[in-house]
């Protein structure tokens, strides 16, 4: 799974400074002191552009400036490095996070320049003037609102990220308009997880915040809950299922790894190659040596009293695991990528990694539900193997459901009863698989089954979501049986009818959850370039994906019905 060739995206944490003082932040304790285990550094530019070379960036995506510790703008080489991305990929996706408080207009002109269309900045503010300040301490909300508006006069793409908290819970429209007025292409309101204690695993229902050794004043979580962050509204059913400790829970969920879906990895300020920032979390959060620190730690964090994460670090030579030491080719050599992905099919008492599962099982996704946008919705997918279904499955990093990939038969009842119950855990529900092939007699109607039984399932359950199916235009033309019936048209145009009635079920309130129906033309794949009417023409998978996505922003009160796409299929023949 963790290979070179395989990776698309690296998080580059270049720095371990930061201008800011966030309380949640592990860099600080409380917002107060500095954390007295972390060390400062900075990633040189000279190691990075020596480990990044004009091959490996040419096959990359994206690198996303972040930071577990740091602020990557703080960095004093920032724009040669950005700078140095560029010049050896001019498609690279250039993506930073960043609480924009820090340099004068003109720098961030310049970054823009650099970074051109292909790539963005998410503004980290959260709040206005009077209140963000309160969470992004030592920033300054009129310095950054500046610096944001300057990167976005020269063009810079820019999305401003606000977490909800109940100080500023009552300025999220008049920040949404600001937003719109500087010109950002939209704002995400983020439903933190940051309150889950986890020793107990409890909400907080208030953090405090030190300056100066004391307590100065109390962060509480948002009161409306429709910002509240799901997992954590879920805790009491979790408990109720697993015991109150979960260990049952973390000790058997599937564990699906953000890095292997994402195809990315992590790079720490000091050089360390690591699947993501949770693994450096481990290394140097004061909580993991002091329960007794916000949000703490949880007693399986640790193995015979040893923090398990960085046990297993140490245990394969983290020196050769470091860009100082090594070439990216030869870190991957390491036998700590595969080791740990074997860790997950163990139960915890024979090596698998708690931090694995506690962020990335299936049912406790604190992280991934702060986040309203698309690509952090959990997404399951039938017919995943090839063609369309293939493409959207990694495109949304989606849970795939075929024969091949976990035996599951659209054609089978049990089966189906299986895969609608297991969509309760899905916030989209991509119903693709066909059970034909065309023309073939033996075509039962899996797909219209299926749907019936989600449905079923879905509202019994009182579910909020999302159905999308994968109908056909070929739906919509009559045509007569001869030499016998076309089973995929007639199935085709059963799906079409029963997504309608979904559809019309949620905009009589009936269901809380949204169905729409997409009918594209033939598609542009590597299953119809091979067949004999292929004229050169066909929909970009890359149109339907855009199709779903549209859907998902919509508002909330709002449904689409039907989506065709008809492609020119003799265009520029």
């Amino acid at each position: 799974m963790f290979a070179l060739d395989n990776i698309n995206e690296f998080q580059l944490g270049i720095t371990t400074y930061c201008n800011a003082g966030c309380p949640q932040c592990p860099r600080n304790i409380l917002g107060g002191k500095l954390n007295p285990k972390l060390p400062l550094c900075h990633l040189d530019a000279d190691i990075i552009k020596k480990t990044f070379t004009d091959a490996i960036v040419k096959q990359t995506k994206q690198i996303f400036f972040c930071g577990s510790y740091g602020d990557p703008i703080v960095h004093p080489q920032f724009l040669d490095i950005v700078e140095d991305f560029r010049s050896k990929n001019h498609s690279l996706y250039i993506y930073i996070h960043t609480n924009g408080s820090a340099h004068k207009k003109d720098w961030w002109m310049s970054l823009a320049e650099i970074i051109g269309q292909n790539g963005r900045i998410d503004f980290n503010i959260d709040g206005l003037a009077d209140t963000n300040h309160l969470y992004r301490k030592n920033t300054h909300f009129e310095k950054i609102i500046e610096n944001a508006s300057a990167f976005i006069s020269m063009g810079g793409i820019a999305e401003w990220n606000y977490i909800v908290f109940k100080h500023n819970e009552h300025q999220l429209k008049q920040a949404e308009d600001l937003s719109q007025s500087i010109g950002f292409k939209k704002i995400n309101f983020r439903k933190t997880g940051r309150f889950l204690q986890q020793d107990n695993l409890e909400e907080l229902d208030k953090w405090p915040v030190y300056t100066n050794n004391k307590i100065d004043y109390y962060l509480e979580p948002t009161t409306i809950n429709a910002h509240k962050n799901r997992s954590i509204s879920n805790l009491s059913k979790l408990k109720q299922e697993y015991g109150e400790d979960l260990y049952d829970y973390f000790d058997s969920t599937p564990i699906k790894c953000d890095a292997c879906v994402g195809k990315k990895v992590s790079i720490t300020a000091e050089g360390l190659v690591l699947p993501c920032n949770f693994f450096e979390h481990n290394l140097y959060d004061l909580r993991f040596d002091d329960q007794s620190i916000l949000p703490s730690s949880n007693q399986l964090h640790f193995d015979n009293k040893q923090n398990q994460v960085e046990k297993f670090i140490n245990d394969h030579n983290p020196s050769t695991l470091n860009i100082h030491n090594s070439s990216l080719e030869e870190i991957f050599q390491n036998p700590f990528w595969n080791n740990l992905v074997d860790s997950w099919n163990k139960n915890l008492n024979n090596g698998r990694i708690f931090e694995c599962a506690f962020t990335c099982g299936k049912k406790l996704t604190k992280i991934w539900d702060q986040h309203e946008l698309t690509m952090e919705k959990r997404f399951a997918i039938t017919g995943d193997s090839k063609g369309l279904g293939k493409y959207l499955k990694e495109h949304f990093k989606a849970e795939g459901i075929s024969r091949s990939t976990n035996n599951l038969d659209i054609t089978s009842q049990q089966d189906i009863e299986k895969i609608a119950l297991d969509s309760l855990e899905y916030d989209v529900f991509i119903n693709n698989a066909f059970d034909g092939p065309p023309h073939e007699p033996w075509a039962n109607y899996g797909q219209v089954n299926l749907l019936h039984e989600i449905y079923k399932q879905w509202k019994k359950h009182n579910k909020v979501g999302y159905i999308f199916n994968i109908g056909s235009i070929g739906a919509n033309t009559i045509v007569a049986p001869e030499p016998i019936f076309e089973t995929y048209r007639v199935a085709k145009s059963a799906l079409q009818h029963a997504s309608k009635q979904i559809t019309q079920s949620y905009k009589q309130n009936i269901v809380g959850f949204k169905c729409t129906l997409i009918s594209p033309d033939r598609l542009d794949n590597e299953t119809t370039r091979t067949r004999s009417n292929w004229t050169g023409n066909g929909i970009g998978m890359k149109d339907l994906t855009s199709a779903i996505e549209w859907c998902l922003s919509c508002e909330s009160n709002t449904v689409v019905d039907e989506i065709s796409i008809y492609c020119n299929l003799l265009h520029n023949v």
